[in-house]
């Protein structure tokens, strides 16, 4: 990194972790380096408390459709691939909420200004089981892509084909595809860039559909193939501001571990030009996330295949994350000053520990759990370091159960639901994006058991206009929401 890079992101990291030293002052130009090999074997270090004052919030429960639930698409569903993209900078959320649970319909909804407003489907969506739509992604001009059910159904797979949309104005537009049938919107830029995967028709024996599958761009009403890396899938997952696409693709069709399909490995694609972000030795890896300058996160197996380890890419060089004693560390997310987040396991590689690292900095921190809880997971980080996540059991053997969602800042982590502003209508479970104003969206639990979606806002930042408040319902205590394992699979256009 550059030593004007290190003056400009000191102040972000004394401001977010209280971990100012002499020593860093002194030795600078050390610091402003990639980590050494010594470095990146080091221990975590714990986080010192900090003296700095509470943050309190304003609780807004994004209610729900009539199936009585609401969600909203995010990292840790997707089984590590991706970053949230569907809460942008004006505190408006994108997701989906059950319209019929007897049939699994899904329908989707913009929340904005404390309203919930329902997003229409494409014609006949509603017609089979599984079917509806899903807002996947929002972008700072409110435009919502995500896909959309119709009234094609795929024998192959015995599930709806489902097609790219974007939303615009409460309107719906078919995206199209590569001759498949289906298609996936997975990220918007704000320059309206939508990414994804797109079907053609050629058989394939590792598709969902039947049909090979690739990375693909939409832009002004043309779909874009992105190609591969040499084999016969791939699918881009975010890109940033500046058009740098990632996700993943596989490089070959020979069947290999960890998961009986042919390598697969991470990529980023600029210019017409898609480079191999390459592993850390095994079968699978898979970007989670680009910040503004370029930077990824990957998440990769290691040379046995049995532990999945990261990495940041920055300029073709990888820079392995340091664990906490055990043998599995996963990068959820990354800031554009590259503070990263996620979760490393601990000595005996029973829990999750939720974790922040500044490659640039040599730094690695633990930054704890909730009280009473054995672990937790960071999920999300903005520009002022202020990182989010959820506390409960999560463990390498079982699918994440959140308890309680937290907030990192000043160098200690704190129970969201200790920090809400009068009664709270919701029991907090996790925390999934925080914008640059401090706002926090995540999912919670109601007094019923069901999961709704919500939004805090910081009672220090104020809006021109004031939400309805949450309702004064009881919340549900000692629940928890359940998610996907890390890492449960490979791409999701393949079997």
């Amino acid at each position: 990194m550059q030593y004007r890079r290190f003056n400009q992101c000191v102040a972000v990291l004394a401001m977010a972790s209280g971990l100012w030293s002499g020593a860093w002052a002194q030795d600078r130009q050390h610091a402003s380096t990639r980590l050494s090999d010594a470095e990146a074997t080091a221990p975590m270090r714990d986080v010192p408390a900090s003296s700095q004052p509470v943050t309190w919030y304003q609780l807004y429960d994004v209610g729900a459709l009539s199936g009585g639930s609401s969600v909203f698409y995010n990292w840790d569903q997707t089984g590590g691939v991706f970053t949230p993209s569907s809460f942008n900078s004006s505190g408006q959320l994108a997701g989906s909420g059950l319209l019929l649970s007897k049939k699994n319909l899904a329908g989707s909804y913009l929340w904005s200004s404390g309203n919930l407003h329902h997003l229409p489907s494409l014609p006949h969506a509603n017609k089979f089981k599984d079917g509806g739509s899903n807002a996947l992604g929002l972008n700072d001009h409110g435009l919502a892509i995500g896909i959309s059910a119709n009234d094609q159904f795929s024998s192959f797979a015995g599930f709806p084909f489902y097609h790219a949309v974007s939303w615009t104005h409460g309107k719906i537009a078919d995206l199209g595809d590569f001759g498949g049938n289906a298609s996936w919107a997975e990220y918007v830029n704000d320059s309206g860039l939508i990414v994804g995967f797109a079907y053609n028709n050629t058989p394939d024996q590792y598709s969902f559909y039947g049909t090979q599958f690739h990375a693909a761009a939409w832009q002004n009403g043309q779909i874009q193939d992105l190609g591969t890396l040499g084999g016969s899938d791939s699918e881009a997952w975010t890109v940033n501001s500046s058009g740098q696409v990632i996700g993943n693709s596989f490089t070959n069709n020979q069947p290999g571990p960890p998961f009986n399909q042919p390598q697969e490995d991470a990529f980023v694609w600029q210019n017409g030009q898609m480079t191999d972000l390459g592993n850390l030795g095994g079968g699978f890896s898979t970007p989670s996330a680009i910040n503004r300058g370029g930077d990824i996160t990957v998440i990769s197996f290691d040379a046995s295949n049995q532990h999945f380890q990261s990495f940041l890419w920055s300029n073709g060089t990888q820079y392995p994350l340091p664990t906490l004693g055990g043998d599995f560390v996963e990068a959820s997310t990354l800031n554009d000053w590259d503070l990263i987040t996620g979760a490393s396991s601990d000595a005996g590689d029973t829990n999750f520990q939720a974790a922040l690292w500044i490659p640039w900095a040599g730094v690695s921190l633990s930054l704890g759990t909730v009280d009473g809880d054995s672990g937790s997971f960071g999920l999300g980080v903005n520009n002022s370091g202020v990182i989010v996540g959820g506390s409960g059991s999560i463990t390498l053997s079982g699918a994440p159960a959140y308890a309680h969602a937290f907030v990192w800042q000043n160098g200690q982590i704190q129970d969201l639901n200790t920090l809400v502003d009068g009664t709270s209508s919701l029991t907090l479970n996790v925390a999934y994006a925080v914008n640059d104003h401090g706002e926090i969206a995540g999912l919670g639990t109601n007094s019923s058991g069901e999961t709704h979606a919500f939004v805090l806002i910081p009672q220090s930042y104020s809006r021109s206009l004031r939400y309805p408040t949450a309702a004064d319902s009881p919340a549900a205590p000692g629940s928890s929401i359940k998610m996907a394992s890390p890492m449960q699979r490979g791409m999701r256009g393949g079997r």
